[in-house]
Parts: C-alpha cells; sequence; structure tokens
C-alpha cells in the first residue's frame, strides 16, 4: 500500500512539472511572438537643456573706399604738367595737375598796371576833394574805376587758383586719363583719387529684423579672394525700408591699413541679430508637423510618447520651443518614421 502511495506522489510531482515546463514555454513563445511583431526602434536620443543662441543674419554686402572722389579741371585747359604717380599715395593739398595759365598770368599784370595807375588817381582826387578841388561825383568816379580794377583781379586769381588741380584728401591715386598737351574740360576725368586707410561695408537686411538693429554692432565678412575673416562696426542705419527690396540698409566701417580691402569687392556679412539665453533650442530634424501644429517624441518609462509643441525662433539647424517641453526631459532625434506612440525604444546614442 505505502508503495502504491509513493509510486502515485511521484507521478502526480512529474506531471506537474511536465505542465509547468509545457505553460512555461508557451509563455516564452508568446513572448517571443510579441517581441517580433513589435520589436524595439533603435533611436539616438538628446536630454533637453537651457540653451544660449546667437541669432545671426547672413547677406551680401559690397567693400566702399572711405572717401572716394574722380579728379576733374574746371575750367576749359590744356594740361602742361602732370605731378602724380599712377598708384601712388598722396598727401592731401598735393598738386596732381597743372594746367595752362599763361594768359591768366598776363591779364593780372596788365590790370594790376592799370590798377596801379587807378590808385594814384584815386590818392590825388582825395586831396582835391578834401580842399573842395573837385566835385564829389568826380571823385566817385575815379575810386569806382579803382575798385573795378582791383575786383577784376581778384576772379582772375580765382581763375588761376584752378589751373593747379591738387588732392582734396589725403590717399591712393590712380590711372591717369590725360597726358600733357591734353586739351581738359569741366566734364573730363583725369584720374580717381580713393582713401583706402578704412573702408566702408554697405549691405541690406530685412525689414523683419528692423527693432533689432542698432549703432556699434559687430559684422563678421569675408571675400571670395581671401579665407581671412574680418571684422566691422556698424556706424549708420538707413531710417527707412526700401520700398522695392523690402530691406534695410546698414554702413559699417573697417580698418584697412594692410590694404587687404579692395573697394567695389563683394563681401558675404554675417550681422549678429540677438543673442538668446536660457531657451531651449531642439534640433528641426526633429521636429514633426501635424494638421494642428508641430509634435515631437520623448522617452518616457523606456516608451515612445508624442508631444504637442509650440515654436519660436529659428536658426540653421535649431528650432526654439516654447511650449510643450521642459528641461530634463530625453527628446527622440532619429529615426521618427518608424517611431509610433508608445513603441518600445532602444536607445542606441545619447548626444
Amino acid at each position: 500500500m505505502k508503495r502504491i502511495l509513493l509510486f502515485s506522489g511521484i507521478l502526480i510531482f512529474l506531471v506537474g512539472l511536465f505542465l509547468i515546463k509545457v505553460f512555461s514555454d508557451k509563455k516564452r513563445r508568446t513572448q517571443e511572438m510579441i517581441a517580433n511583431v513589435n520589436p524595439a526602434v533603435p533611436v539616438e536620443v538628446r536630454v533637453v537643456g537651457d540653451t544660449s543662441v546667437q541669432f545671426s543674419c547672413t547677406t551680401v554686402g559690397t567693400i566702399k573706399a572711405n572717401e572716394s572722389v574722380e579728379i576733374v579741371s574746371e575750367i576749359n585747359r590744356k594740361v602742361i604738367s602732370i605731378f602724380m604717380k599712377e598708384g601712388s599715395f598722396v598727401k592731401k593739398g598735393q598738386l596732381l595737375f597743372k594746367l595752362d595759365d599763361a594768359d591768366i598770368i598776363a591779364r593780372i599784370r596788365k590790370l594790376t598796371v592799370e590798377a596801379n595807375l587807378a590808385a594814384a588817381n584815386e590818392s590825388r582826387e582825395k586831396a582835391l576833394l578834401s580842399k573842395g578841388g573837385i566835385s564829389r561825383e568826380r571823385y566817385d568816379e575815379v575810386a569806382n574805376r579803382l575798385n573795378t580794377l582791383n575786383a577784376e583781379i581778384e576772379v582772375l586769381k580765382v581763375d588761376l587758383s584752378k589751373t593747379e588741380i591738387c588732392a582734396p584728401f589725403s590717399g591712393k591715386i590712380g590711372l591717369r586719363s590725360v597726358s600733357e598737351g591734353s586739351l581738359v574740360h569741366p566734364n573730363t576725368v583725369l584720374a580717381s583719387l580713393q582713401d583706402v586707410s578704412r573702408v566702408k561695408i554697405d549691405f541690406a537686411v530685412p525689414e523683419r529684423y528692423a527693432n533689432d538693429l542698432r549703432t556699434g554692432a559687430t559684422i563678421m565678412f569675408t571675400t571670395d579672394y581671401s579665407p581671412e575673416k574680418f571684422f566691422a562696426v556698424v556706424e549708420a542705419i538707413e531710417p527707412a525700408v526700401d520700398l522695392k527690396t523690402r530691406t534695410i540698409g546698414l554702413r559699417a566701417f573697417s580698418d584697412n591699413k594692410t590694404g587687404k580691402l579692395v573697394p567695389g569687392a563683394s563681401v558675404k556679412v554675417e550681422l549678429q541679430i540677438k543673442d538668446l539665453g536660457k531657451n531651449i533650442f531642439i534640433p528641426t530634424s526633429s521636429l514633426m508637423p501635424s494638421i494642428k501644429g508641430y509634435t515631437v517624441f520623448i522617452v518616457k518609462s523606456g516608451k515612445a510618447k508624442l508631444m504637442a509643441v509650440k515654436t519660436g525662433l529659428r536658426t540653421r539647424e535649431s528650432v526654439q520651443i516654447t511650449e510643450g517641453l521642459s528641461i530634463g526631459d530625453t527628446l527622440i532625434t532619429t529615426n521618427l518614421l518608424r517611431v509610433k506612440q508608445d513603441a518600445g525604444l532602444k536607445i542606441v546614442k545619447l548626444n
């Protein structure tokens, strides 16, 4: 009897082990099937934090000389001497061209002789007038003759000064377009003069930045002919928007003592518009458009959660989030097309 009971107990124990194994295998197979149907999505994530972003605007500008002028004659004359060397530096007031002045000098000499005689006559007539020897009318005629001659001499001296063409400011002279013996007119350009010790950077930005522009701001610019970065300070801003281009003009000045900046060249300008600190910025690629706005995926308890967000300013690679995310949230940045609500995740990289 005891043997029968012992055998029955062993049999029941073995049956129990068999059933446990069967149910365990079934549960494992079920879990594997579920895992095969909804496998964990490999993603890269980023922890949301405070971000300081400099919001900048990139545009195209032009280099201009600090001062620039075309040297011309004010009168019709023949060039008799040239005192400049093309491409050289000249000082303010330096004589550049001398025009023919022979006839003007001759006329001044002639009138000077007549004025000296008129001055002697005026002196004698004045003495006679004081003694009552002549009428006041007679003296006025002699005095007027003297004043007229002196005025004509002054006019000729002005014309004589125009025969000497001097540099209006210090700078670099360009190529001359006339030679000795050339007959020049008031519209004839003799040469160009430019002050390039410092240069102007003229550029324009869209009107939406109107409230963010200020004088004293520093810009960075580059040229096509040099990899070097240059800097300039904004000194003037147009008070009105250009109606044709809907832009606002700015002018910045840059030191050019090295002569590396060439007037007329185009430049690529970068202007810092705003410096935003303690803001949430996320990669633009992690933002998904929807019917109601924009959404992002974050990680909660190892699963994907869809969050609606509101955006603000944008940079080239980032966008500001004003609502929907908090500092410390874990943002999904890759594989967004495969991620679904409550999907299991496999984090392969933390940025």
